[in-house]
Protein backbone atom coordinates (compact mmCIF):
# COMPACT_ATOMS: atom_id res chain seq x y z
CA UNK A 1 0.00 0.00 0.00
CA UNK A 2 1.41 3.45 -0.82
CA UNK A 3 2.21 5.96 2.09
CA UNK A 4 1.74 9.62 1.68
CA UNK A 5 4.88 10.96 2.91
CA UNK A 6 8.18 12.69 1.42
CA UNK A 7 9.93 10.86 -1.30
CA UNK A 8 12.99 11.87 -3.00
CA UNK A 9 12.66 12.16 -6.72
CA UNK A 10 14.48 8.95 -7.27
CA UNK A 11 12.40 7.23 -4.56
CA UNK A 12 9.52 8.35 -6.10
CA UNK A 13 10.53 7.23 -9.75
CA UNK A 14 11.16 3.75 -8.72
CA UNK A 15 7.44 3.66 -6.93
CA UNK A 16 5.91 4.40 -10.80
CA UNK A 17 8.64 2.39 -12.30
CA UNK A 18 10.04 -0.29 -10.09
CA UNK A 19 11.12 -2.62 -13.26
CA UNK A 20 13.47 0.06 -14.31
CA UNK A 21 16.90 -1.92 -14.64
CA UNK A 22 18.59 1.57 -12.55
CA UNK A 23 17.18 4.91 -10.84
CA UNK A 24 18.58 7.31 -13.53
CA UNK A 25 16.54 5.29 -15.98
CA UNK A 26 13.33 5.23 -13.53
CA UNK A 27 13.86 8.83 -13.16
CA UNK A 28 14.13 9.59 -16.65
CA UNK A 29 10.61 7.59 -17.47
CA UNK A 30 8.93 9.23 -14.80
CA UNK A 31 9.73 13.04 -16.14
CA UNK A 32 8.62 11.59 -19.79
CA UNK A 33 5.41 10.21 -18.31
CA UNK A 34 5.05 13.86 -16.21
CA UNK A 35 5.67 15.61 -19.11
CA UNK A 36 2.89 13.19 -21.40
CA UNK A 37 0.40 14.38 -19.45
CA UNK A 38 -1.02 17.85 -20.56
CA UNK A 39 -2.83 18.89 -16.89
CA UNK A 40 0.88 18.40 -15.28
CA UNK A 41 3.00 20.17 -17.06
CA UNK A 42 2.60 23.12 -14.78
CA UNK A 43 2.81 20.80 -11.84
CA UNK A 44 6.32 20.06 -13.79
CA UNK A 45 7.79 23.09 -13.93
CA UNK A 46 7.49 23.77 -10.30
CA UNK A 47 8.68 20.62 -9.20
CA UNK A 48 11.47 20.05 -11.73
CA UNK A 49 14.30 21.25 -9.80
CA UNK A 50 13.42 19.98 -6.56
CA UNK A 51 15.52 16.39 -5.09
CA UNK A 52 12.87 16.18 -2.37
CA UNK A 53 9.04 15.70 -2.94
CA UNK A 54 6.94 17.03 0.06
CA UNK A 55 4.13 15.27 1.32
CA UNK A 56 2.06 17.96 -0.64
CA UNK A 57 3.64 17.70 -3.61
CA UNK A 58 3.51 14.12 -3.77
CA UNK A 59 -0.38 14.25 -3.04
CA UNK A 60 -0.70 16.56 -5.77
CA UNK A 61 1.62 13.93 -7.99
CA UNK A 62 -0.65 11.14 -6.82
CA UNK A 63 -3.62 13.29 -7.84
CA UNK A 64 -2.65 13.73 -11.44
CA UNK A 65 -1.12 10.39 -11.98
CA UNK A 66 -2.65 7.87 -9.62
CA UNK A 67 -0.58 5.96 -7.07
CA UNK A 68 2.32 4.05 -7.85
Amino acid sequence: MFELKSYSRKELALLYFPDSPTAKAACMNFRRWMLGKTDSKVLFNELRHKKLFLKPDVKRIVELLGEP
